[in-house]
């Protein structure tokens, strides 16, 4: 099933147009009443459980709302005089007036106290770890004094939980001088993206919006993080473990990429690209491993020795990043020679000019600091640039020597899209295939406005089920689902122009146009 980001109040388009793709007839006049009366029996059955499924999804929106309101007035009894008076043990077995300190360790001051015991407290009567506890006492406060707006929002079912912790996420480290202003016009930019995306696009949304507010410089945040770099190794279960490195966005995203493409080239059979439960034959949801035809929730079950492996995309990847840093070239003596990823740098023209400190945007991460920037749409072939209005963000220009570049008109499609356009969907467009809204053999025409981004799995989607989609002139892709329900899919990237030039603060663009094609794209 696909990943709504539409509003609980959502509903299918009532135009004659879509009567008449609904029931398969034409709109024309004088059927009104008829296809008025008509019932998609299909709709009507998926309603029955989609239409619960969404008031559930506010009840328990305003339930994590009502939890939080209570965990932040446990916290405001926490900074009670009475209160902390009366969570004061005896002064000598807790240490306070205790000449040994060592024999219980230094006393804790009133509100450290506090806090200690509030969360020890959620903590048995919610059956979980008092540091858990303790996290969430601290985030609601945090959420109702610096975000009431996104409360009120979850109290009413217009966001989710996961929106909230997105945003407390992405603020987490601000420092705690920051005027008094950024908090409040940032929680006033991101609502409406936290209303209309998922959480993980919501989330760089925020990232990117921060970025424009926060008092201190981009580039003093990033030399303090460039201190912080490691390799942190974290043993897992099953004789594995993980590998995680703290890089720089850019090398991270050039890593990550180039290991992508490499894995590209490790095909192990015709069919490189099937999923875990399609190579193994085990059900939707069944364990990594599990044998052929189990059941969601199945046991691990190791496979056959004369079994053949088909490695997805996942496993080939992880097997390059093992192989370069293990032994710098694979076995073959070839692995990785010549390979580079591709990556997108958005970059504002006064930027690379010297004259502007508005950051850089890095596809699939979000804003970067200039000197990187400047670094690599000077030296970097590897990189895309991609020249923007310094005010608008209209795209102005898309060079031409990247490593194998693809068509302008799939380019541009790609950098329009930003990512499949399935809504939820955040595999990137380069990394996904190109559709024709309306097929080619049913007279579409081979044109930005009918070309959009879809990764395998949703281009599959939408070929193989009921799902439908109408691609207005600027490529936004609205779904119609099995149930009847419409969801138009908003790309991030719009949102924070729209955010950060709300209407009359800057003069209307002219249109960018497409690049012409006299000949169709063999796609």
């Amino acid at each position: 099933m696909a990943t709504s980001n539409a509003t609980p109040d959502s509903t299918p388009d009532d135009t004659p147009d879509d009567a008449g793709r609904l029931t398969g007839h034409s709109a024309t006049a004088g059927a009104a009443d008829e296809l008025d009366d008509y019932a998609d029996p299909v709709a009507e059955a998926i309603s029955q459980v989609i239409d619960p499924l969404i008031e559930n999804a506010k009840v328990i929106a305003a339930a994590y709302a009502e939890r939080t309101r209570l965990l932040a007035e446990l916290d405001r009894l926490g900074h009670d005089r009475w209160i902390i008076a009366g969570l004061a043990g005896d002064p000598i077995e807790s240490g306070r007036d205790d000449p040994d300190t060592q024999k219980h360790g230094p006393a804790w001051d009133d509100e450290e106290l506090a806090r200690r015991a509030m969360a020890a407290e959620v903590g048995c009567a919610l059956r979980m770890h008092f540091q858990t506890a303790g996290t969430m006492i601290f985030e609601a406060a945090r959420l109702l004094e610096q975000f009431p707006r996104f409360h009120r929002a979850l109290g009413e079912g217009r966001i989710s939980w996961n929106h909230v912790m997105k945003m407390l996420d992405v603020t987490v480290a601000l420092p705690i001088d920051l005027p008094e202003h950024v908090l409040p016009q940032l929680e006033d930019m991101t609502l409406t993206a936290a209303e209309k995306l998922t959480p993980g696009k919501f989330a760089k949304v925020a990232r990117e919006l921060l970025d424009s507010l926060h008092p201190i410089p981009l580039q003093d945040r990033v030399d303090a993080g460039v201190r912080e770099r490691r390799v942190v190794l974290r043993p897992d279960i099953n004789g594995m473990s993980w590998l995680n490195a703290y890089l720089k966005a850019d090398e991270a995203q050039a890593i990550y990429e180039r290991l992508t493409q490499i894995a590209k080239t490790l095909t192990d059979d015709a069919e490189a690209d099937v999923t875990t439960s399609e190579t193994t034959g085990a059900a939707p949801g069944a364990a990594p491993g599990a044998a052929p035809g189990a059941a969601p929730g199945a046991a691990f079950t190791a496979p056959r020795p004369d079994a053949t492996v088909r490695r997805t995309r996942d496993q080939r990847r992880a097997d390059t990043y093992r192989d370069l840093l293990l032994d710098g070239i694979g076995a073959d003596g070839k692995l990785g020679r010549g390979i580079r990823g591709t990556v997108n740098i958005t970059v504002p023209v006064l930027t690379l000019l010297g004259q502007s400190d508005q950051p850089a945007i890095l596809d699939g991460y979000g804003p970067i600091d200039l000197e990187t920037a400047r670094r690599l749409t000077g030296t970097a072939t590897s990189f895309t640039r991609i020249l923007t209005h310094p005010h608008t963000g209209t795209i102005l220009s898309v060079d031409r020597d990247s490593y194998t570049p693809p068509a302008d008109l799939r380019r541009y499609v790609q950098i329009r899209d930003n990512t499949c356009q399935r809504p939820g969907c955040n595999r990137q467009a380069v990394h996904s295939e190109i559709d024709h809204t309306q097929a080619w053999n049913a007279g579409g025409t081979t044109s930005a406005d009918n070309l959009v981004s879809l990764c395998r799995p949703d281009h599959r989607l939408k070929h193989q089920s009921s799902f439908t989609t109408r691609q207005a002139p600027d490529g936004t892709l609205t779904w119609t689902s099995p149930g009847g329900k419409t969801y138009t899919n908003p790309r991030a990237h719009d949102l924070v122009r729209a955010a950060l030039n709300p209407p009359g603060t800057e003069p209307s663009p002219p249109p960018v146009s497409p690049p012409d094609t006299d000949t169709a794209p063999p796609f």
